[in-house]
């Protein structure tokens, strides 16, 4: 992990794209000398597609294994909708505190728009 961190502080500031897809989730180590790093969108795999072989030779020469490769494997997550009215909003709000459920109950209170 020290070697990864340190080959992604070399690109932070040349390829602040590529540190992220560095960053973004950490790596584990598979059997043969898989290094399986998850990524969170096509655009970062062409990045690390495209910078393979100056990523792995900084590995080979680190690390002084020029058995390890790198596989990289798009991650589905969970999007979130961001709240952008104000019903939106209270109900984001209601989600993390039902108190305020309660609150708006008690006191009558309506939304403006």
């Amino acid at each position: 992990m020290k070697a990864w961190n340190k080959l992604a502080a070399l690109h932070k500031e040349e390829s602040p794209a590529l540190y992220m897809a560095l960053t973004s989730h950490e790596p584990a180590l598979l059997p043969d000398n898989i290094v399986s790093l998850p990524l969170d969108n096509t655009i970062q795999e062409d990045l690390i597609h495209d910078n393979k072989q100056s990523l792995l030779s900084f590995l080979h020469k680190e690390l002084k294994n020029y058995a390890i490769d790198i596989r990289t494997e798009i991650i589905k997550s969970k999007k979130r909708r961001k709240a952008y009215l104000p019903k939106d909003k209270l109900q984001k709000l209601m989600d993390k505190n039902p108190d305020i459920r309660r609150l708006q109950k008690e006191m009558g209170l309506d939304l403006l728009y």
